[in-house]
């Protein structure tokens, strides 16, 4: 399919839970290829949302078209523990999906997981259950992935190797659909965010007073910039936020690793 091709279009689309409308007549196509990003406040109807676009929930008024058989895997924002080890699930879980477990065991080194593949999932703390969810989404054949909160409790490292996975995915066409209140993760992959306010969808544009600051991992096999400062184990930089995207892009292209952004006054 074309980047521009439309995958998914909602008619009308509306969902009521106990008398109070979550999404309200949204008309609106998601194209192949894209990268979405969800905001607004708790409860506004994101999850919700992410919900109704996989099929996970049914509407309560109007349509939803799919172009072909586009095939989800998603990233709950609680995943649930199980009375089974971890390790022992994400291969019963490639196998069941014809993946070779090896997969399974790459992504929980890179996850830092090692220590925990012999825990009961129902022992893990949230943060590790959250990466176990991440880690079966992406060892899973997909042409959406759906994230909701997907940093949720994970740790600075794992957030960057999450940061770096997506973005390889995003890279390869695939279509990504997330509900996220973290900056630095809608800069970092998101095309185009939405606000979900009063049920509507509404094309959103960040607020912010323009400036930023990146934090940079140093790396001694690349040069740093002209303008990267020397900050101890870090270099940082800032710019304003017409040049933030492009230069986040950049610089997870030449192998730098971000490990923070933050806006300032």
């Amino acid at each position: 399919m074309s980047m521009a091709e439309q995958l998914i279009t909602l008619e009308n689309a509306t969902k009521i839970y106990n008398g109070r409308c979550v999404i309200d007549s949204v008309s609106h196509s998601f194209c192949n290829g894209e990268s979405i990003a969800f905001c607004g406040h708790n409860g506004c109807g994101k999850s919700t949302m992410l919900k109704l676009l996989s099929g996970l929930i049914s509407l309560s008024g109007g349509s939803i078209h799919y172009n072909g058989r586009p095939r989800f895997s998603y990233v709950p924002e609680r995943f649930p523990g199980m009375e089974i080890e971890l390790i022992d699930y994400l291969h019963q879980t490639a196998l069941m999906e014809g993946i070779d477990p090896k997969i399974a065991d790459n992504l929980i080194s890179d996850f830092f997981m090692d220590p925990m593949i012999h825990i009961r999932m129902d022992k893990l703390s949230k943060g590790s259950l959250q990466k176990a969810g991440v880690i079966q989404a992406l060892m899973m054949p997909h042409d959406v992935l759906l994230l909701d909160e997907p940093l949720s409790g994970q740790d600075t490292d794992s957030q960057e190797v999450f940061i770096s996975k997506v973005r390889e995915l995003k890279d390869q066409g695939i279509t990504i659909l997330m509900s996220c209140h973290e900056k630095r993760l809608i800069d970092a992959l998101s095309d185009k965010v939405y606000t979900i306010d009063d049920g509507k969808l509404v094309t959103s544009v960040l607020e912010g007073n323009g400036n930023y600051k990146i934090r940079i991992r140093k790396n001694d096999a690349l040069s740093p910039r002209d303008n990267m400062k020397d900050a101890g184990k870090y270099y940082e930089m800032t710019l304003s936020e017409e040049r933030l995207r492009e230069t986040v892009m950049g610089l997870y292209a030449d192998g730098w690793e971000i490990v923070g952004i933050e806006e300032y006054a």
